[in-house]
């Protein structure tokens, strides 16, 4: 299995205080304070535990455009005063190079970009946008509750949404070609706010994963297929693995 080093993605797993909670993050190297892998980020596992009244409220949407090609992470922390700060991630062109099953990071965070270069940026959405993205989001079911059973393999294109909102915690998933991406409203809005030099890698007509056959997993023999990996979704977020 081949897992992300997430917390390149990790753009703001510093402790906060109570105070600073709720405060836009401009700074994207915050201070990694826990090991943290793929899955878990994914799954929002950092947020979910610290879910709860008077906590951070922030959205996280994880878009997969076939793990070996392109994987785009944003952070909305949505604010008291109705605006919300947007931190973006994206890694492209990661090939299959980074054969890693866990990442485990340091306190320093010195092998946050490891193996591959992630291209960050950050903007503030005014209360306008932000209004508008919240109702997308609504309008898209994202907050919950998913499709139990929903199966996300590392070669097909998908969103994840994990939030906390007031101390609800919520989790969603969509998957092409299973659903068509007919849910996702929000999509468009956020690639248009999304400046990373780098295009999105927009879904396409595949054939079913399991009829791809990756010939560098490990145990791969012909005519069979081997994960790399896959995320099976529960009843209110990721199952375990």
């Amino acid at each position: 299995m081949k897992v992300m080093f997430a917390a390149a993605f990790a753009l703001a797993l510093g402790a906060a205080s109570t105070a600073s909670a709720q405060r836009p993050d401009r700074n994207v190297e915050q201070p990694i304070v826990r090991t943290f892998n793929w899955f878990a980020y994914v799954g929002g596992d950092d947020i979910r535990s610290a879910c709860e009244p008077g906590g951070r409220n922030q959205v996280r949407l994880v878009y997969n455009a076939l793990w070996d090609e392109q994987v785009r992470a944003y952070q909305v922390f949505l604010q008291p005063d109705g605006t919300a700060g947007l931190d973006i991630g994206v890694l492209n062109d990661q090939g299959r190079g980074g054969n890693l099953t866990y990442l485990s990071l340091g306190s320093d965070g010195s092998n946050v970009t490891a193996p591959w270069r992630m291209r960050k940026s950050q903007r503030l959405l005014s209360v306008g946008e932000t209004r508008e993205f919240v109702g997308l989001l609504q309008a898209s079911a994202a907050f919950g509750p998913p499709r139990d059973g929903l199966r996300l393999p590392d070669n097909d294109f998908w969103w994840t949404v994990a939030s906390c909102r007031n101390g609800v915690w919520g989790f969603q998933a969509y998957h092409y070609p299973t659903d068509g991406f007919a849910n996702v409203k929000f999509a468009e809005k956020l690639f248009a706010w999304d400046n990373v030099p780098i295009a999105v890698n927009r879904p396409r007509k595949l054939e079913p994963s399991e009829l791809r056959r990756d010939w560098n997993a490990p145990g791969t023999r012909a005519g069979v297929q081997q994960y790399r990996w896959m995320l099976v979704v529960g009843t209110d977020g990721l199952r375990p693995r």
